[in-house]
């Protein structure tokens, strides 16, 4: 587990290449980060690696107390970040070291407990929990970084007296010579007044005052000196009343996000999720400590992680656009969401996102009850329309029966009635076929399909009733394109669709046309259906394919969605093209590969 954060082994790194550069490269042989890594404020790393390279410290200075004078170096070459940052918002040294709790979390993830046994203007003494084996590094680290705090208030450095440690006895090196332990309480021994062995470090740091300095080189100007400490007074009360609000807001800003209805989720610039709110552990059933630490892509569904992985290097864009991912839930479940993110910033830089999602799950479940209502209208629809042709046809058979038993005709003109009964019965015969190939469709096996037979046969069926609507078709079919791997039947329910469109598009125009084409072009046989009919206004265009958008008064507004889904069933494409008052056009796209199957959608 990642424990320590760079923040601190940047210190080691900083002081070596300032004082010993010609150390860099052994101290950090065999260690599974680089430089550029170590020295990143936002990275983070096991406890472990940072004891060794203590250890490698200490025997490459030979030097017992270098971990001290490391720890002394961090105002001098900057290398703490934040922490310089944080130091000049406290005003005095008194506030920095009651602040020192919050501040730990910017080092450390529950590795170290700080806590500030007792403050005032001049001194304070502070104790140090550590999990886990502690380093004597580590302690000499810590007080060396305590002692020049109060340098960054324009102070004199800070007196820091160890109380007590908890490194045992036997592992404190040459620190101060070795000297025979004398028995102490709870098992330590003390060695130079120190307690080694403890439950935790005390350290106790003393300083001279701002105030009382100030008073010193002012005696005997004590006007001076009275507005002087009224105006610090003053700057005090403010800024303690600015951190009030701070804090509170921060509270309020916490609680809003912890209530919120939609999940909120922050991620550093390297997908690391930072922090998941109520709403994000309760849908997704993991807690807390499984998700923060971790990268989003681990929570995303395998299928849908490289759409994620580009969604979320374009989100750090000025203007990033909505987007979906499906994500695994605890239980194995999927969880759709519907997302937005915001950069997150720091002064100019970039340092994250946060990401506001709602769960879509059920709505999407919804949606495809509906698809699949609407394939059974559509199929309903091919019924009716083969029915209308059959009633059609038995009526011609009808009236022809009706000539040969009732009327005297000659040979010739009774076969050529025969002739056209046969031809009736075979356009009936095909026309069953056709609304068993659609009622089979979702089920049946793949078929080499030649879409200009598809499309000669769907024409057959409709050209009676196109005709007593006076609408003209004309057939462009390329002879050269590729059968495709498809199901028969879907390809005429995409056709019934778009020519059934076409028709309503042109009720009140005056010409009326329908051109059906064919071709192919890199590696895709396309069908295309062009109409003469009123068109569609641009604003429209994009929610066509959107399941129930409809601008008919009775319309189901699924008809461009079937036929988007099964195209993309056989991984084509459908798209369209409109003028207001000219006509549209409509594509489908199939690919003429091998297809090695998919699940119905």
């Amino acid at each position: 587990m990642n424990e320590i954060s760079c923040r601190v082994v940047k210190t080691f790194l900083v002081y070596v290449r300032n004082t010993r550069p010609e150390f860099l490269s052994p101290l950090l042989a065999d260690i599974p980060y680089d430089e550029n890594y170590l020295t990143d404020s936002d990275n983070w790393i096991p406890w472990d690696v940072e004891r060794l390279l203590e250890e490698r410290l200490v025997h490459l200075f030979k030097d017992d107390m270098i971990m001290f004078k490391i720890g002394r170096s961090i105002v001098a070459y900057k290398s703490v970040g934040i922490v310089n940052i944080l130091f000049n918002l406290f005003l005095t040294p008194e506030r920095l070291i009651l602040y020192t709790p919050r501040v730990a979390q910017y080092f450390t993830k529950d590795v170290i407990t700080i806590n500030v046994i007792e403050t005032t203007r001049e001194s304070a003494t502070i104790e140090l929990k550590i999990k886990g084996r502690q380093t004597r590094g580590a302690c000499l680290y810590n007080q060396g970084m305590y002692s020049i705090f109060t340098e960054l208030f324009g102070l004199e450095p800070a007196e820091v007296s160890e109380v007590q440690c908890v490194v045992p006895p036997g592992e404190i090196g040459r620190y101060n010579g070795r000297v025979a332990g004398i028995a102490a309480e709870n098992g330590a021994s003390r060695i130079n007044g120190v307690a080694f062995g403890a439950e935790s470090c005390i350290y106790k740091l003393k300083w001279e005052n701002r105030i009382i300095r100030l008073a010193r080189k002012t005696a005997g100007k004590k006007q001076a000196l009275n507005e002087a400490l009224q105006h610090l007074e003053n700057n005090h009360i403010k800024l303690q009343t600015a951190y009030e609000r701070l804090w509170k807001s921060e509270a309020n800003y916490r609680n809003l996000m912890e209530n919120a209805s939609d999940i909120i989720c922050f991620v550093d610039s390297a997908g690391i999720i930072t922090s998941l709110n109520r709403k994000g552990l309760e849908l997704s059933g993991y807690t807390t400590d499984e998700v923060v630490g971790q990268h989003f892509l681990s929570f995303v569904d395998e299928e849908y992680r490289k759409e994620a992985f580009l969604r979320f290097r374009r989100a750090f864009r000025p203007s990033s656009e909505p987007f979906e991912m499906v994500m695994r839930t605890r239980n194995s479940g999927l969880l759709i969401l519907s997302a937005n993110s915001n950069p997150v910033q720091e002064g100019k830089d970039t340092v994250g996102l946060m990401i506001i999602a709602r769960d879509i799950t059920k709505e999407r479940e919804i949606g495809v009850r509906l698809i699949e209502a609407e394939r059974f209208a559509a199929k309903g629809m091919v019924a009716a329309e083969i029915a209308h042709e059959i009633n059609n046809s038995l009526a011609n058979i009808e009236t022809a029966l009706f000539i040969v038993n009732n009327l005297k005709t000659d040979i010739k003109y009774k076969q050529d009635i025969f002739k056209d009964m046969h031809e009736e019965i075979e356009r009936m015969s095909g026309i069953v076929k056709g609304i068993l190939e659609v009622y089979r469709s979702d089920n049946a096996a793949l078929q080499s399909v030649d879409l200009n037979t598809e499309i000669r046969k769907v024409l057959n069926m409709t050209k009676r009733r196109l005709d007593g609507k006076v609408i003209s078709v004309v057939s462009n079919l390329s002879s050269d394109i590729q059968s495709v791997p498809c199901n028969p039947g879907h390809v005429k329910q995409i056709l019934l669709n778009l020519i059934r469109n076409a028709e309503e598009a042109m009720i009140s125009t005056s010409r009326k046309q329908i051109v059906i084409s064919t071709s192919q072009d890199n590696g895709f046989v396309s069908l295309s259906i062009r109409d003469t009919g009123c068109g569609i206004p641009g604003s429209m265009l994009e929610k066509v394919f959107s399941p129930l958008y409809t601008s008919k008064a009775e319309g189901s507004g699924f008809g461009l969605s079937v036929c988007k889904q099964i195209a993309r069933k056989y991984d084509g494409n459908i798209t369209i093209e409109s003028e207001v008052d000219k006509g549209t056009a409509v594509t489908v796209s199939f690919p003429v590969k091998n297809y090695a199957g998919h699940t119905n959608s």
